[in-house]
């Protein structure tokens, strides 16, 4: 069996599979972020366990279920039994069956028949991808019970482990934010979401939520980061199993403006953290300590100014939290036992904490320029260990 450790904050996610090819692609999904190493030593596992197969031909299939629901843009039935276990499939071919004993904290994953390896080098399999999606969750869990929460937030981190985070719903501006100040020296911890606890020095400690950062084609022309993005592609790279194609022939031909859904929901592009390092020449953070909070909203006029906005609230309030049930990725087998969001006392103690940090609201605007020059001037008046001159300069 192949074995992948995972590691944050001192809990340990545990994958075995079968196949190389589920242990390689958690390593290049968590390892830039967590720490992905082979377990150590040859004492038994303790703490949650992810145990995966191919091909195994005693799997039952089909069946019906109680519940249903969709996880990441998978429809999948399940039922909570009696007994605490919580069996499960997937409603599309081939299916993938799911077993999850809580008083083992281990969930099985398992294809009836051997899936075949992706059409294009590089992207994963079926089962690769619940594999590391499942014990993402199952470390969100450990994460919570140990006082965590999950925010809806970007962060960047400066030397010394100071770190500014940007607060905000979708499409508020945390991306643009973030690989601003991270494309002028700061190390990237989080683009869309990342956890928080305070710690017994009074401090906001930080982690990362491993995810590909979803980028609009326009930020990434402004940011200059299309042209190498291009060239990665061109050579082969593959794109993000979920990136629509209608980007990558963007990316890959050059073509710079925003693309719109039927729907009108912005298309963007998929980037992994390490193509984040290796396209693009970002340095990313595993830690920080909350040091100051920007508040951003991007002004829907092109010839708007991006600006201070001083008449804005700044109450961060509890909108702030990442819940389960409102995102992607649905809480099916009860690892959180209904604390996605964490516990109360931990909402709590993060919202507070946060609401005493320094706090600035921001109209940001469609000139790059002019935001790099806010963005480095706030965070310099917010920070005052940050030097703005420094950050431009990088």
């Amino acid at each position: 069996m192949n074995a992948l450790s995972l590691t944050a904050d001192q809990r340990v996610v545990t994958i075995h599979s079968n196949t190389p090819g589920v242990t390689d692609w958690a390593t290049k999904y968590f390892g830039r972020y967590w720490k992905a190493s082979p377990p150590e030593g040859s004492t038994a596992v303790t703490g949650p366990v992810v145990t995966v197969m191919d091909g195994d031909h005693r799997v039952p299939v089909g069946g019906s279920h109680t519940q249903h629901a969709v996880f990441a843009r998978e429809p999948i039935g399940y039922t909570r039994h009696p007994d605490g276990t919580v069996s499960a499939h997937t409603l599309s071919g081939p299916p993938l069956a799911f077993q999850y004993a809580p008083a083992e904290q281990h969930l099985r994953i398992s294809s009836q028949r051997a899936l075949q390896p992706a059409a294009s080098p590089g992207r994963p399999t079926r089962l690769a991808t619940a594999a590391t999606r499942f014990a993402r969750e199952m470390m969100r869990a450990r994460l919570i019970a140990d006082g965590w929460v999950l925010l809806h937030a970007s962060a960047v981190v400066f030397p010394g482990g100071r770190a500014l985070l940007a607060l905000g719903g979708s499409g508020a501006g945390k991306t643009t934010t973030a690989l601003t100040l991270a494309s002028t020296g700061a190390a990237l911890l989080a683009n869309d979401c990342c956890f928080a606890r305070p710690n017994t020095d009074g401090m906001l400690d930080l982690l990362p939520w491993p995810a590909a950062a979803a980028v609009g084609l326009g930020l990434l022309h402004a940011l200059t980061f299309t042209e190498s993005a291009r060239s990665h592609l061109q050579t082969g790279e593959p794109p993000h199993p979920t990136q629509d194609r209608r980007v990558t022939d963007a990316l890959t031909t050059g073509l710079a403006g925003a693309l719109v859904s039927a729907s009108g929901r912005e298309l963007k592009a998929h980037i992994w953290p390490d193509q984040l390092t290796r396209w693009f020449g970002l340095s990313l953070a595993t830690t920080g300590s909350a040091a100051a909070v920007l508040l951003p909203r991007v002004t829907p006029s092109l010839g708007a100014p991006g600006q201070a906005n001083e008449g804005r609230r700044l109450e961060v309030t509890s909108s702030v939290f990442v819940i389960s049930d409102e995102e992607r990725y649905p809480d099916l087998f009860g690892f959180t036992e209904g604390s996605a969001a964490g516990t109360p006392r931990a909402r709590a103690e993060v919202l507070d904490h946060l609401n005493r940090l320094p706090r600035q609201a921001i109209d940001l605007s469609h000139d790059q320029a002019a935001n790099t020059l806010l963005l480095t001037a706030l965070t310099a008046s917010l920070i005052p260990a940050v030097s703005p001159s420094l950050l431009l300069e990088s």
